[in-house]
């Protein structure tokens, strides 16, 4: 299995160097460029200052409401500043490492480039629709693009429920403790799967920059309250409109009866079309069952994640050429 897994390694980093090999080129030529490249992929050149502050300024707001509703003591932030489980310590991990564009440096590191060659052959080689071009109203243009944005998470989340996607996305479900940066929680190689889906409602959509920076800090800040340690309900909200912070911690359920079920992040209308939609009073429980992560920190959960990947999709593979022979 080793020898496989080292083998896709291999021809990754091969179709990597194949694709840029222009601009490998000119690195060599001038060693210059490759720094240039590197902030330009990774989306480091992209961050600035104004959106750190956005970013802390959504933080504080979703943490004053928590803190409000189930004081100091209960709250996310004492539990970030004082008593840190190691569980807590890979959500700081993972929320910093967002909040300072680093991220997507690690998405491509992990991925060894894969994900943005992919991503790129897709918006150079897809036809692009631009639905929003044949629109005239900006209002009826966002309410397309929230929607159809959100659809395409729960789409993605759904697929992050089944094998082999699930060994990655159970480092987000392994977090024992809601802390509200624990949305930020998630495997490098996740993210990778996420952007090339973004690229297809991109090129569906044909979305200036300005609607989606809207659009994430707007799902940001609801994702903050979806993972603060509250039990709000939202009454009839919460039945037919958005996703409760009591259904997403049922999604969070360590119970195998709960699992797959609200996987929406806005709206709860998809749970509710498809049936994954599902309310109990029973006491809530969060984390998986026999976890192998938070135990020797968020490097190792990291590498623990991708070798897990990478072992399930080896298995399913070669199982259902099996099956077909």
């Amino acid at each position: 299995m080793k020898r496989k897994i080292f083998l896709i390694i291999f021809l990754l980093i091969l179709l990597v160097i194949f694709y840029y090999r222009d601009k490998f080129s000119l690195i060599l030529s001038n060693p210059g460029e490759f720094v240039d490249l590197l902030l330009e992929t990774s989306q480091i050149a992209a961050f600035s200052l104004y959106a750190l502050g956005l970013n802390l300024a959504i933080f504080i707001l979703a943490a004053i409401i928590e803190i409000i509703s189930i004081g100091w003591t209960n709250s996310s932030l004492k539990r970030m500043v004082s008593n840190r489980s190691k569980s807590t310590y890979g959500d700081i991990w993972c929320w910093a490492l967002s909040i300072f564009n680093l991220y997507d440096l690690f998405v491509m590191l992990f991925s060894f480039g894969f994900f943005y060659v992919f991503t790129s052959l897709i918006v150079n080689n897809v036809y692009e629709i631009h639905l929003i071009d044949k629109i005239n109203s900006p209002i009826l243009v966002f309410i397309l693009v929230f929607s159809i944005s959100d659809f395409k998470h729960y789409v993605w989340h759904y697929f992050m429920h089944k094998r082999p996607f699930w060994e990655l996305h159970k480092y987000h479900h392994s977090a024992t403790e809601f802390n509200l940066i624990t949305t930020t929680r998630s495997h490098f190689i996740e993210k990778g799967f996420l952007t090339v889906i973004d690229a297809f409602v991109f090129l569906l959509l044909g979305v200036p920059p300005e609607y989606f920076v809207l659009i994430a800090f707007a799902r940001e800040f609801y994702a903050f309250i979806l993972h603060a340690d509250v039990n709000w309900s939202l009454g009839w909200v919460g039945k037919y409109i958005f996703i409760s912070p009591r259904a997403h911690k049922i999604h969070h359920s360590k119970e195998e009866k709960h699992f797959g079920k609200n996987l929406g992040t806005f709206f709860i209308w998809w749970d509710l079309i498809f049936g994954t939609f599902l309310d109990t009073e029973e006491e809530i429980q969060i984390g998986v069952k026999d976890s192998t992560f938070n135990k020797s920190g968020f490097w190792n959960d990291m590498l623990i994640g991708t070798k897990e990947f990478a072992n399930a999709t080896l298995q399913m593979t070669f199982r259902n050429q099996k099956t077909s022979m």
